[in-house]
């Protein structure tokens, strides 16, 4: 994988498919291959686009610093702006899951200049009461999003924990979410682009993720029947919206 040191650490980035650019962020102890390439959404978006998939730090093949002071929401926007500038990527379209979308956000309203549209998923302009470090709970059987067989789950797994370093994740849920809230509301205001926001409708961030929607001037909302936080971004509903919506197509909830 291909690297970069412009924002102070080493930073491993994907570069997927062909075509005017797209920009992907991962969410919390995930990765760019767990959040999107493992998720279908590479193989969806490639054939349209050149994709963008940076390991923010701390996650993935990413450096990994043992210190709460490495991390902020801050620090993971200079990753993606760092990953766009090595490859020579002045403008694109962005997409941001869970933490991702908090990056997303960031990105969004203080460097408005270098996106031209955004996707939020999972992830709002609050946290829910109640809300736990890690996002588990049982999708509805009704969910469209695919069911790994027990083998690839397993292989999934392995690759995951192989990349995961709990020391340095503790460190970023310290940073980035304990007393924090997800976005700045000052900044919300200049975030005018195109904006999907998307949620599953069990997922604990449903609400905050709808209220996120109205509070944005240019922004839609998708519901994503039956799904919670881990499955949503599997479904194939909000893939196929992600794409059109990506290219520039209106699309119906």
């Amino acid at each position: 994988m291909p690297e970069t040191r412009r924002s102070g650490l080493r930073i491993a980035y994907r570069v997927e498919g062909s075509g005017p650019p797209a920009v992907l962020v991962h969410g919390y102890t995930a990765s760019g291959w767990a959040n999107w390439v493992a998720t279908g959404w590479a193989e969806r978006l490639a054939a349209r686009h050149t994709l963008i998939i940076p390991d923010l730090r701390g996650h993935g093949l990413s450096e990994k610093p043992w210190r709460t002071d490495a991390y902020s929401v801050a620090a993971f926007a200079a990753d993606v702006l760092a990953v766009m500038d090595e490859e020579g990527v002045e403008r694109a379209p962005l997409v941001g899951y869970s933490m991702g979308g908090m990056v997303a956000l960031e990105l969004l309203g203080r460097h408005g200049h270098r996106f031209e549209r955004g996707i939020i998923g999972g992830m709002g302009s609050y946290f829910p009461r109640g809300r736990g470090r890690f996002a588990f709970e049982r999708r509805h059987p009704r969910s469209l999003a695919p069911r790994p067989a027990p083998a690839e789950r397993l292989r999934y797994l392995a690759r995951y924990f192989a990349m995961a370093d709990p020391v340095a994740l503790d460190r970023v849920f310290r940073a980035v979410f304990r007393g924090r809230e997800p976005v700045d509301p000052a900044i919300l205001p200049a975030i005018d682009h195109p904006v999907l926001v998307a949620a599953g409708t069990a997922d604990v961030f449903f609400e905050p993720a709808a209220a996120l929607a109205r509070q944005l001037p240019n922004a839609r909302f998708l519901p994503i029947p039956h799904d919670g936080h881990v499955s949503a971004v599997r479904n194939p509903r909000f893939i196929e919206a992600a794409a059109a919506f990506l290219a520039g197509q209106v699309t119906t909830p």
